[in-house]
């Protein structure tokens, strides 16, 4: 168990949300959050400090102090059309301003650490849990959007119908152990390794409207791309 609270933790580090905080759980904030024993708290925190992601001292709050590491900016090349959008069914998880991950505050334009509009949501296909999306946007943009929208409709719907020119998307695909959030919500363990998507909608201005993190069911199929060789563009046959 002090293992999973350590790779959660240290997930949280990676993803830039501790920058700027000095509330960084302590022993008795970390059992009761898991519910878990002081022992076991503390072994995680241990093996943290240990690794250099905290730092802890006697009489004073732990901070975190590992910096996140986030890709560089590219120019993409190349175009990835996603194909015709599936008739999802959405369940919207949270939604709030918070502390947005370091690779979105970048796509974005902010510093890391700073606070954006974050709304995370449980897709649904075919009557199964297909994908658990969070979407990050500046406050300006995040907040227009109601709570029946985002219960009803695709994101890049919901943003031109208020207003924005869609005009650019980039992608990128990884893969990774799920958050406990991302766990829970899917249906999966912890050691489930799930298919990850990052994109990035730009406008007609090439501005960056949205981030969006998009982890998908292991159980899901792999999208199919084919390369069109006359036109260098990728098509997906499977729409996310």
């Amino acid at each position: 168990m002090h293992y999973q609270i350590y790779a959660q933790l240290r997930a949280e580090i990676k993803d830039g949300l501790w920058i700027g905080h000095r509330d960084f759980p302590g022993e008795i904030e970390l059992a009761d959050r898991f519910d878990v024993s002081v022992i076991t708290s503390r072994k995680a925190l241990e093996r943290l400090a240990a690794e250099g992601w905290i730092d802890r001292g006697r009489g004073r709050r732990t901070i975190a102090v590992a910096r996140p590491e986030t890709p560089p900016l590219k120019v993409p090349v190349e175009t990835f059309p996603t194909g015709r959008l599936r008739p999802f069914t959405y369940r919207v998880l949270s939604r709030k301003i918070g502390t947005a991950p370091a690779e979105a505050c970048q796509a974005l334009g902010t510093p890391p650490g700073s606070d954006l509009w974050l709304c995370s949501r449980l897709r649904s296909f075919e009557g199964r849990r297909h994908s658990v999306t969070l979407n990050v946007q500046h406050a300006a943009v995040g907040e227009r959007h109601s709570l029946s929208s985002l219960r009803q409709m695709p994101m890049p719907i919901i943003l031109r119908q208020a207003g924005y020119r869609l005009a650019r998307l980039t992608r990128r695909v990884a893969v990774s152990m799920p958050t406990p959030h991302v766990a829970a919500h899917l249906g999966i363990t912890l050691n489930d390794p799930t298919l990850v998507f990052t994109f990035t909608i730009g406008d007609d201005k090439d501005a960056v409207i949205e981030w969006v993190r998009i982890y998908v069911h292991p159980n899901e199929p792999n999208p199919c791309e084919t390369m069109n060789l006359e036109t260098g563009s990728w098509q997906t046959d499977v729409a996310m």
